[in-house]
């Protein structure tokens, strides 16, 4: 996936891994994150690929950079991506989950407070997707022509990751409720 998102951010513009990782710190991460080892491996390859070229650029009095372009058949390799449909649902890997699913040896108090600490977590998720709905997606659609398209789809994304928040918030807090009760119950143990 890392290989698409990079030609994604690259059919905008020529970038270096550092400009990519910024790129994708401030919007894909969201629901999709790379470290910079990732990001910097995946280039190489797709340049061995032919998906991209990269420039070697030398500054005075700065780190020199390898600029990125995105080669015809890397545009060639996303649009053939994109048009295909996704024929099934990926696989969840939710750590919370996995712990919540053998938590029953545990102590409930300390499971809740587990809970409590991962719902501040996503408060705080939440706050930045509105911060980016609100304020970075305009911010990078003055950028770009304004009969251009991105942001419509920026925003469903942004959209998508703020309802999963808000359900996680609610589900946390019912699941919350749910230990509560059973902790006081004297019959299950």
């Amino acid at each position: 996936m890392i290989d698409y998102i990079l030609m994604g951010f690259l059919r905008y513009a020529p970038m270096t891994g550092y400009d990519l990782k910024q790129a994708i710190d401030t919007s894909t991460s969201h629901f999709w994150h790379a470290h910079h080892s990732q990001i910097y491996t995946t280039l190489r390859q797709m340049e061995k690929d032919g998906l991209v070229t990269s420039q070697f650029i030398q500054q005075v009095g700065q780190p020199n950079r390898r600029l990125y372009v995105l080669t015809e058949a890397g545009q060639r390799a996303l649009q053939d991506w994109l048009e295909q449909p996704l024929m099934e649902l990926p696989a969840i890997k939710e750590d919370l989950l996995v712990r919540l699913f053998f938590s029953a040896a545990r102590d409930p108090h300390k499971v809740i407070e587990e809970l409590r600490l991962q719902r501040q977590l996503h408060v705080q998720k939440l706050a930045v997707l509105h911060h980016t709905a609100s304020v970075v997606i305009p911010e990078e659609h003055a950028k770009i022509p304004p009969e251009a398209r991105d942001p419509i789809f920026w925003q469903a994304t942004v959209s998508m990751g703020i309802k999963f928040q808000e359900m996680y918030i609610q589900w946390i807090d019912e699941t919350i409720r749910v230990i509560e009760g059973s902790a006081m119950d004297p019959e299950r143990k």
